[in-house]
């Protein structure tokens, strides 16, 4: 049924996938639903893809292997296999929002994918805390490695953006460096 059930989409809508209808996968896809996308969202947890659905984060449960970008949004310990998951099954742009991006850029040689990291957050949490406003001012940053595709580089800016993050673009080695002095700062 997860897959059988769907809003209607609007002709032309832009179409973006979530891995991880959680916080933050929850909240990009509020930001992207009210900018006109149609979401199609997927998690590890049947109930929690069930529960966006309800919410009306998403249009749709399940995969989209014809969104033209997917954002994977789950815990450090699933990011690379879903990651790649993700690329053998769509066909666009693929971007993460994991916190430390040097082993999974140097792990994952993909055009399509461009490794982010939104520093945004909430006290809430899961899909109920979910809030298309999270990412107004935020820092967005974006760690691109030499292989990445331009174009998809230069698409994924527009659209984080748009969504009122300031995008930041930078080597994956000087995002763990910074994010380590920060994080050490407290």
């Amino acid at each position: 049924p997860a897959d059988g059930f769907s809003f209607p989409m609007t002709k032309n809508a832009r179409r973006a996938q979530i891995v991880g209808t959680g916080l933050i996968g929850g909240s990009i896809a509020l930001a992207l639903r009210a900018r006109g996308w149609h979401i199609t969202g997927r998690d590890i947890d049947a109930k929690r893809a069930e529960r966006a659905l309800e919410l009306g984060v998403v249009d749709r449960v399940g995969s989209d292997a014809e969104a033209e970008l997917t954002f994977v949004a789950v815990p450090a310990g699933a990011l690379e296999a879903e990651i790649r998951k993700t690329l053998r099954e769509t066909k666009g742009i693929v971007t993460d929002t994991g916190s430390v991006k040097t082993t999974v850029a140097r792990s994952i040689d993909d055009p399509r994918f461009i490794p982010g990291h939104p520093m945004a957050g909430s006290e809430q949490e899961g899909v109920d805390g979910a809030n298309q406003e999270i990412f107004d001012g935020a820092v967005w940053v974006l760690t691109p490695t030499v292989g990445s595709d331009d174009f998809g580089l230069r698409d994924l800016q527009m659209v984080l953006a748009s969504m009122g993050c300031d995008v930041v673009t930078m080597a994956p080695e000087r995002h763990d460096a910074l994010v380590a002095i920060v994080s050490h700062v407290p």
